[in-house]
């Protein structure tokens, strides 16, 4: 992946049959690498893509460094 010199990931995971990697950071740039797609038919692959999406919001949502709410900080 080529990556802009003034983008950094704050996300890097894989969906559970690591065919699906999703790179994200916080500002929103998203970069989606998939292999094997002639494994997947529409449906798997979206459940593939869902559940990458899923970890990495969760990884983003969860970071300490991200300045949380008093609401967040209590969910902990």
């Amino acid at each position: 992946m080529a990556q802009d010199e003034h983008w950094t990931c704050d996300v890097d995971v894989f969906s559970p049959d690591r065919s699906v990697r999703l790179i994200a950071d916080r500002t929103g740039h998203l970069h989606v690498d998939v292999q094997n797609l002639h494994r997947h038919d529409e449906t798997s692959l979206a459940g593939q893509i869902r559940s990458a999406a899923r970890v990495a919001l969760a990884a983003l949502q969860d970071d300490p460094s991200a300045g949380g709410s008093d609401a967040d900080e209590a969910r902990r």
